[in-house]
């Protein structure tokens, strides 16, 4: 992926993959069995309370390679939260990123899930292959420094041919530090993980909420498996008829979406360093009519657009600075409750005070792996710059920040996937949420793959933000009633807020 993948640590992310049986490099035989030595296995589940929130956690074994499944084998962590009242079943759920720890998010799932949903079934989720404490990959010393020394956003071909060479570098060092593992983090095969999961827990379908990334695992999921699933919920659908390409593109709109949100909202926050470049005239002359106070709005927003742009240009000489600066700025726009903290934060780097945008942590490997193998590109350094150009003109303040400094061209073992639309004829009925002005996965990624979906049915969140289960009130009720009574929400169902 971009060096937006290591960009940006919490959530995020989302795509695409396509697993059939055919094609996929796993054996027919395989790719359908459910009584194989790993569904059959019996699990040991031990205590790992999280204060006084009871939970079990176990391991499940799978093997490295699904087309070769007497090979080697890795332990899968997982967690669960059981039911607290009348007991429906196991609900499996993945929070996203790629590369997100599930044994670290479900005691937030349980805690902010009280209710209904948690009555019901017992919640379940776990770390993928190579992520959190399931054979996680690892870099060696100083592999990440040296990757992050080098232009993130290449201007130039000889830029682009430098950062190429050093992500082949740094890969290959990752990939010995991790073993084999490093090659077989693909959708594809977390999918089926999944299905053992669901076998090992006694369940006979797959109910399934999975958000932004999590929804990639339940499409090809129910692509693989569409006998088996359930009841399912993809929260900030992804597209699996895009590549790394098009995935890029997605996702340099829907941050320049939330950047155009969170300026038009500068004036009613005291602390937006760009209130002072038009927004707060725009709104304080309604006698002048509306035209001329929109007409005002739209060119603070420019302004401040530009401000930004230009912010970002000037730390180019820097490559670490600038990949922090990027990463935090499009982190902090995903959630509108966010914006206070990156207003302070950008005030500070405009006023010449640059700790705010010091290097956190790691480049995320497990997510730069999980989205190079899942996304095929194989674009030349020249094709790049060029896409990237292209972007720009419609993104003029990330596109070219998202899509010049791409990690996946060329990516070992890299394009595991072909992409198309999903279709899982014989599924049973699967729940698509899209918000409209999603900050990290376009709503016409949710719009296409409800669309695509033999039975898929869309529910609209009118609004700003990433994942709208749990935070919007209307669109939580509609996916409980779904998951419990397995009741759909009418179609062109919209929910505001």
């Amino acid at each position: 992926m971009t060096r937006r993948t290591r960009r940006r640590r919490a959530v995020m992310a989302v795509l695409l993959g396509a697993l059939t049986a055919v094609g996929t490099g796993v054996p027919m035989a395989n790719a359908d069995a459910g009584d194989d030595r790993f569904h059959r296995q019996k699990v040991s589940w031990s205590s790992c309370d999280d204060g006084d929130l009871p939970l079990d956690c176990a391991r499940v074994t799978v093997p490295v390679d699904w087309a070769r499944p007497t090979g080697r084998t890795i332990a899968l962590k997982v967690r669960r939260h059981r039911a607290t009242g009348t007991r429906q079943g196991s609900l499996l759920t993945n929070p996203g990123g790629p590369g997100a720890s599930g044994v670290r998010y479900l005691p937030e799932a349980a805690r902010s899930w009280r209710g209904a949903v948690t009555a019901g079934f017992d919640l379940v989720s776990w770390d993928p292959r190579g992520v959190g404490e399931s054979a996680p990959l690892t870099c060696p010393d100083g592999a990440d420094a040296a990757l992050r020394a080098v232009d993130s956003s290449p201007d130039t071909l000889a830029e682009r041919l430098t950062q190429e060479a050093a992500v082949r570098t740094w890969a290959r060092r990752c990939r010995a530090a991790s073993g084999p593992i490093f090659d077989h983090v693909d959708t594809l095969s977390n999918v089926r993980d999944l299905d053992v999961l669901r076998a090992v827990l006694g369940e006979a379908k797959l109910s399934f909420l999975g958000t932004s990334y999590g929804t990639r695992i339940g499409i090809w999921y129910a692509d693989t498996f569409p006998t088996r699933v359930g009841r399912m919920v993809l929260d900030s659908a992804v597209d699996p008829a895009s590549g790394n390409k098009a995935f890029l593109n997605g996702q340099a709109m829907s941050v320049e979406r939330a950047l155009d949100d969170y300026l038009a909202g500068c004036a009613d926050r005291a602390g937006c360093p760009f209130s002072d470049l038009g927004q707060a005239r725009g709104r304080a002359e309604p006698a002048k009519g509306r035209a001329r106070g929109r007409a005002e709005l739209a060119k603070g927003q420019a302004r401040g657009r530009a401000e930004l742009a230009k912010l970002l240009r000037a730390a180019d000489s820097r490559p670490v600075e600038q990949g922090e600066l990027v990463s935090m700025t499009a982190a902090l726009l995903r959630t509108p409750g966010y914006w206070p903290g990156l207003d302070a934060q950008l005030a500070r780097v405009l006023a010449g005070d640059h700790s705010a945008i010091q290097p956190t942590g790691a480049v995320d490997v497990a997510n730069v792996a999980i989205n190079c193998q899942d996304l095929p590109d194989h674009r030349t350094a020249r094709q790049v710059l060029a896409d990237a150009e292209r972007t720009a003109r419609s993104r003029p303040v990330f596109g070219y920040e998202f899509t010049s400094g791409t990690m996946c061209p060329n990516w070992p073992n890299g394009g595991v996937v072909k992409p198309r639309p999903v279709i899982a004829r014989g599924s049973a009925p699967i729940l698509v949420v899209g918000t409209t002005r999603d900050a990290a996965t376009p709503y016409e990624w949710a719009r296409s793959t409800a669309r695509h979906l033999a039975n898929g049915r869309l529910l609209t969140r009118e609004g700003s933000g990433h994942a709208a289960y749990g935070d919007n009130a209307c669109v939580t009720e509609a996916v409980d009633r779904y998951l419990l009574d397995a009741v759909l929400p009418a179609t062109r169902t919209v929910c505001a807020g």
